[in-house]
């Protein structure tokens, strides 16, 4: 969609009433997780996530402090 297309679409959603407004708005939302969601993989497994974390900590310490707070948290 052009720039030109996407203005012309926001001067008329500037002329909707806000009840009209709020409906559109709704509409946009679930349109959007549609899109989402078909866009997404599907993950088959949790066997399929092993690994997926590669490269989140730049240590194992760093790792492991990580997990430790959480746990202290979960205490709490």
């Amino acid at each position: 969609m052009s720039a030109s297309q996407l203005d012309l679409i926001v001067d008329q959603v500037r002329l909707l009433p806000p009840d009209d407004l709020v409906k559109l708005i709704k509409r946009a939302a679930e349109l959007l997780e549609q899109k989402q969601s078909a866009a997404a993989p599907p993950v088959s497994s949790y066997a399929a996530l092993f690994g997926s974390g590669k490269g989140a900590f730049a240590t194992p310490a760093e790792a492991d402090h990580f997990l430790r707070s959480e746990r202290e948290q979960w205490e709490e």
